[in-house]
């Protein structure tokens, strides 16, 4: 196992943020999930949108299961999740990540999400959490107290949505001070096939201190399709980029 291998094992739960809508969130945790599966790891990626978001239709190209989140939790009645439910609940992708969808009929509550994380702590397995864009959500305290916790901030390449971002980093702040800033890192998501609109640099400058760092991911026409996610069919600069920001969220969970 090689250091890089070791320090992943030590991040068991990363959140990723929207800083608005169309950010990419949903994309980047699917990214960031299967190169990280790809590397030999347990993954598990977990909608943990408001009412539910499109994480498991967007990704699951290997099996799109009927089960949910809710279902889940529901079926151990309180007690321990169990194996074979959580496995029967879960979708999963051809790179090897299980998908844990929402129902969607309702909120789901912070005992839920938590019954979630400590399932997958116990198995060592590494959770990334599609949050959407509201941090503040009183359902997310369970997955909010582990202070290694990495973040990802989704941004598209756009000087409206840059602007946006900064609500963003505020709601970061109030919730998790500057020490929530300062596990953040920035992915910046070209969706623009002519190249990259804003320059790129110059938030980074802008933020140097602040935040981890800032990760570029290029555009890619698997993506920009719509269709069913298939990592197998990202460009190589595509899986590069989500494999720099693995290592970061790595990087992020043993300082």
């Amino acid at each position: 196992m090689t250091e890089t291998q070791s320090a992943l094992t030590l991040a068991p739960l990363t959140l990723v943020l929207g800083a608005c809508g169309g950010a990419g969130g949903t994309t980047t945790a699917l990214g960031l999930a299967n190169v990280t599966a790809t590397q030999g790891f347990p993954v598990v990626a977990v909608d943990t949108t408001p009412a539910g978001g499109d994480l498991a239709d967007r990704g699951a190209d290997t099996h799109l299961s009927k089960g949910n989140l809710e279902q889940l939790v529901a079926t151990s009645s309180g007690g321990p999740i169990k194996d074979d439910v959580f496995e029967a609940c879960s979708s999963r992708t051809a790179a090897g990540v299980r998908l844990l969808q929402r129902a969607g009929e309702h909120t789901a509550g912070n005992a839920d999400f938590g019954a979630v994380d400590l399932y997958l702590r116990s198995r060592a397995v590494a959770g990334v959490y599609d949050v959407g864009h509201r941090l503040r959500a009183s359902y997310l305290a369970p997955l909010l107290t582990d202070k290694k916790a990495p973040i990802v901030l989704t941004v598209p390449c756009r000087a409206d949505a840059f602007n946006r971002m900064r609500g963003a980093l505020e709601s970061i702040a109030s919730t998790l001070g500057a020490a929530g800033l300062a596990r953040t890192v920035i992915a910046v998501s070209n969706q623009d096939a002519k190249g990259w609109q804003v320059d790129v640099d110059q938030l980074r400058e802008y933020l140097a201190g602040r935040v981890w760092g800032v990760e570029q991911i290029p555009y890619d026409e698997h993506l920009a399709s719509g269709v069913v996610v298939d990592h197998s069919k990202l460009a190589p600069e595509t899986v590069a980029a989500y494999g720099r920001l693995s290592a970061a969220t790595s990087a992020i969970s043993v300082q």
